[in-house]
């Protein structure tokens, strides 16, 4: 009896510990819809965050965060968020400049950090293994 009472609690253990592990890989996991524009290079938005009055409250920890980034690092912006990724992932994103038409590129990815760049400011979420998942096209009407 003693031993079946043990493997039964081992087995249980296990299968907590699988689905807790199961739960916190795709928590990670996000969806995110990007403007198929260029991206910029991320020491050009640290730049930016430090001479345009637009962030003029900007997290200090958080532009030391992203001053770390080598320069094979991008971002995308999105009306919620900054978006950090390496250029391979990048590659990844449609970069159509188009009149007339407003491209979006729905991707999941895995977010690696988030960070506040300050209050009423949008956060950066850096990720990591991207994949467009579709593309939503948009014609723009002009009055």
């Amino acid at each position: 009896m003693n031993k079946k009472f043990t493997l039964i609690l081992a087995i249980a253990i296990v299968a907590v510990i699988g689905l807790s592990a199961a739960y916190a890989i795709t928590e990670n996991n996000t969806t995110v819809s990007i403007k198929s524009e260029p991206p910029t290079h991320v020491g050009e938005m640290a730049n930016s965050i430090e001479v345009q009055p637009f962030f003029k409250n900007y997290n200090s920890t958080t532009l030391n965060w992203l001053k770390e980034f080598s320069s094979d690092y991008v971002v995308f912006t999105t009306t919620e968020y900054y978006i950090v990724m390496n250029s391979t992932d990048a590659t990844k994103i449609s970069e159509n400049a188009t009149t007339g038409i407003s491209i979006k590129n729905n991707i999941t990815c895995n977010v690696l950090e988030n960070k506040t760049l300050g209050k009423g400011l949008n956060n950066i979420l850096y990720v990591e293994n991207v994949e467009v998942i579709s593309e939503d096209v948009e014609k723009i009407v002009f009055n």
